[in-house]
């Protein structure tokens, strides 16, 4: 009886931490541009004069760069760039499209 119970016990408990590590890999799901680019770039790239300095600051980034080339360099850097420190961002095309859009719209002047 008291084999049955720990296989019992031992079981739910290897179910549950299976179930808890299953979903702490669960990949973050953004549902904004500045979500995107807080959970992403802040750490290494400046916007507005806030975030990192590792990047290039992303301040107006449509002035130097044209879209295509801001997608295809944020999903995969190195294709761009053979020697560039830059990880690819694995964002969905939703989510590239909402910081595409942020970045946009972080270019335009505040309406006054």
């Amino acid at each position: 009886m008291w084999g049955l119970l720990h296989r019992k016990q031992f079981a739910f408990l290897l179910s549950l931490l299976l179930l808890i590590s299953f979903s702490a890999c669960k990949r973050r799901e953004y549902t904004s541009g500045d979500a995107v680019f807080q959970g992403k770039c802040v750490k290494c790239h400046k916007l507005n004069s806030e975030g990192g300095t590792k990047g290039p600051d992303l301040t107006g980034i449509f002035s130097k760069k044209d879209e295509n080339y801001v997608r295809n360099y944020t999903q995969d850097p190195r294709s761009l760039k053979a020697d560039g420190t830059m990880p690819p961002s694995n964002l969905s095309d939703h989510e590239l499209d909402m910081l595409v859009q942020y970045l946009k719209e972080q270019a335009r002047p505040a309406a006054q």
